[in-house]
């Protein structure tokens, strides 16, 4: 989709409707961005493929309150910080994969406390999912690269189709840069028993690589997507 902008006064900013924006079909000016109430921001973003400035705003007006009540339930559930950080990060991206929201959802009166709210349910519902793989302790979490063995025709007892899984792995891996191949190797070797990256190796990673930590989150991201994208070429 291509996206124009427009100049805008501060009126024709604060009248303009949710289906005025959509029918717009234009990439929207920070100026814009800032003026949208809480309530349609969600709703604009939930119910319209536009560009990647409306969950940035999301980012902007409620990460930092839904870290501060991950931060809260991992002291009340006496759990490790670095998982509610994590957690806080995975209900945006939940948001932004399954955009769910519907606004008769919204009971309270105050826009910003009810979006919120409604980020706290996701961010609760992750938390006991969390629990309830903790719970069994024998629990093996899936990797990105087992989509390879899933989707195989050959049987794993064959040598044949032992090599193929092999070959395309290393396909795959040789698609990602330097940076994202030391993240995901990380995530293969913690993630087999631990959903989330303890603090101290994303800190170890973040001092190797000579990047922020918070920037070991985004190439992750990337690197996934390569990774899927990839595996999906080759199913076709």
């Amino acid at each position: 989709m291509t996206y124009t902008t427009h100049s805008t006064t501060k009126r024709d900013i604060k009248d303009v409707t949710l289906r005025g924006i959509l029918n717009r079909k234009a990439l929207l000016t920070n100026s814009e961005l800032n003026q949208i109430s809480d309530l349609t921001l969600l709703e604009l973003f939930c119910t319209n493929e536009v560009g990647d400035e409306l969950y940035e705003q999301l980012l902007k007006r409620f990460l930092t309150e839904v870290k501060s009540e991950c931060a809260r339930i991992c002291e009340k559930r006496k759990l490790d910080p670095h998982i509610g950080k994590q957690i806080a990060h995975e209900t945006f991206e939940r948001l932004k994969k399954y955009k769910s929201f519907q606004a008769d959802q919204i009971k309270s009166a105050d826009q910003h406390r009810a979006v919120l709210v409604y980020l706290y349910r996701i961010a609760t519902s992750l938390f006991n999912n969390h629990y309830a793989a903790e719970k069994n302790k024998t629990t093996i979490n899936r990797t990105y690269f087992e989509d390879i063995f899933d989707s195989s025709e050959y049987s794993p007892a064959e040598v044949r189709a032992l090599k193929n899984k092999k070959d395309i792995a290393v396909l795959i891996f040789k698609k990602l840069n330097f940076k994202e191949q030391k993240i995901i190797l990380a995530d293969l070797e913690f993630k087999r028993h631990h959903k989330y990256l303890p603090d101290t190796v994303t800190e170890a990673l973040a001092q190797e690589l000579s990047i922020k930590k918070d920037t070991i989150r985004k190439i992750r991201e990337r690197a996934i997507e390569k990774i899927k994208n990839t595996i999906n070429e080759i199913n076709r």
